[in-house]
């Protein structure tokens, strides 16, 4: 296997008929093998693959199929070693997906500029909305490694979206509030059904809402209901199952509006600072600049 996919004839060839599908199988089976060389060397494949092709390190004697069409197939392989493979192959899996998601100017970023939005929405539909939705494979299972695994990918989605908010706002203001909401209501519902990560996913959604509340892009969206924006369809989906956490947002970005109790410390004391004027920076997410201020 090592031979097919290092050398550029051979590479060629598989892509031209059609075994990319057969690759990837073969690649998850060995990348499943928990601490061994060979599932070291098949992540790496897994991971490093798309991005050569995508920036022409390869050079493939035949026209292979284009690299945005072995991107959601890739990474849908490292989301089910992820979900489900051994803990050192799952954590592996976590990293490579996360620099192949969020990374710029490295050997595993890709040209986000070439990939649309409707890429995007495969992939958070396809590969990270089923693994923050991981479930037990068996009874044998356990609760607290499925919680951690959880709560990575929450993390992920969240950090994802945060880093490319930007772009899907620019490219498709119409088309992202519906993606946007589907994302709120499967966090919010995780969050809430799950003992051994509620901490965790919370602070994933808390940190969200605590950025996009603080960006005046995010702000002048309608919501796909007539008559109100996103932020506010976005508390509605929240509000119900957290009360309280509109207050708690509130109290971070507009503190004079939410007068403190003497006894009463603020619940992002540890979790968040103000950087600059109208930036917020959370623990585990980039810092989000107000629109159009240098970055």
């Amino acid at each position: 296997m090592n031979y097919w996919l290092n050398d550029d004839q051979e590479l060629s060839l598989l892509l031209s008929q059609n075994q990319f599908t057969e690759v990837l199988a073969t690649l998850k089976a060995f990348a499943l093998q928990n601490g061994t060389a060979a599932s070291a060397t098949a992540l790496g494949h897994l991971s490093s693959l798309v991005p050569q092709l995508a920036r022409g390190a390869r050079s493939l004697p035949q026209s292979p199929a284009n690299w945005r069409s072995l991107w959601i197939p890739s990474l849908h392989s490292l989301s089910n070693i992820a979900a489900v493979g051994p803990q050192k192959s799952s954590a592996q899996a976590y990293v490579y997906l996360q620099r192949l998601l969020l990374e710029r100017g490295t050997e595993l970023s890709l040209p986000w500029e070439e990939l649309p939005f409707e890429a995007w929405k495969e992939c958070l539909e396809q590969v990270l909305f089923p693994l923050l939705q991981v479930q037990p494979r068996s009874a044998s299972d356990v609760p607290a490694d499925i919680g951690a695994r959880q709560a990575n990918a929450a993390q992920l989605l969240c950090r994802v979206v945060l880093t490319h908010l930007h772009d899907w706002l620019e490219s498709a203001p119409s088309a992202f509030p519906v993606l946007f909401l589907r994302l709120l209501h499967i966090l919010v519902n995780e969050a809430s059904g799950t003992d051994h990560a509620h901490e965790q996913l919370l602070q994933s959604l808390k940190n969200l809402l605590l950025v996009i509340s603080s960006d005046p892009a995010f702000g002048g969206l309608p919501s796909p209901q007539q008559g109100e924006s996103l932020l506010e369809a976005t508390w509605n989906v929240v509000a119900p199952t957290f009360p309280a956490l509109q207050r708690e947002i509130g109290m971070i970005l507009n503190p004079d509006a939410y007068p403190e109790q003497p006894d009463q410390a603020s619940p992002y004391s540890q979790g968040a600072a103000v950087t600059g004027p109208g930036t917020v920076h959370i623990s585990g997410c980039p810092p989000q600049a107000p629109e159009g201020a240098p970055v």
